[in-house]
């Protein structure tokens, strides 16, 4: 990211020497000065990665005179093609998606709970609240498994929930 003197520079390497040296550029945009302000980045004829039914691919700030600064950017995590036969409905999509997403940017605390009294109404993907003053615990958790089981004496829930909790860097 560049002041190139009427705006905001932006230029994609596809390497930290590129960058450096500031050659072999794969995409380039650009903005006005100022804050939020936004970039839709144009690939080399090579470079095609760029969803274009986007309003804008980053956003940047920055004022006349700004010193050059160089960001490293992580790869995001790419879907893989969603055309797989099992794919056919959009709540799978959906879901896949947001698996994916949730891969990359959380961890999840996996818990497995028995229920004493059955709830005849819960099903897998519901989102319940646990509590518990003992143990310190108010979170609400997806339900991934259900697992009912029975004796001549007792019917009892298994859950299985996850909580995502958000990954970030101190």
């Amino acid at each position: 990211m560049a002041d190139s003197g009427s705006d905001i520079s932006v230029t994609v390497h596809d390497s930290e020497s590129a960058a450096q040296s500031g050659t072999g550029g794969i995409a380039s945009g650009s903005a006005a000065y100022g804050t939020g302000s936004t970039v839709i980045l144009s690939g080399s004829s090579s470079f095609t990665f760029f969803n274009a039914s986007l309003d804008h691919h980053l956003k940047v700030s920055g004022e006349s005179g700004d010193e050059t600064k160089i960001f490293q950017v992580s790869p995001s995590a790419d879907l893989p093609e969603i055309s797989n036969s099992i794919y056919q409905s959009e709540s799978l999509i959906q879901r896949r998606a947001t698996y994916e997403i949730n891969a990359h940017t959380h961890t999840s605390k996996i818990r497995d709970i028995s229920i004493a009294n059955p709830i005849p109404s819960l099903k897998i993907g519901d989102v319940v609240q646990i509590q518990s003053t003992r143990r310190g615990i108010n979170v609400l958790t997806t339900i991934t498994n259900l697992t009912i089981s029975g004796t001549p004496d007792s019917i009892v829930n298994t859950v299985e929930t996850v909580e995502y909790v958000d990954l970030t860097k101190d």
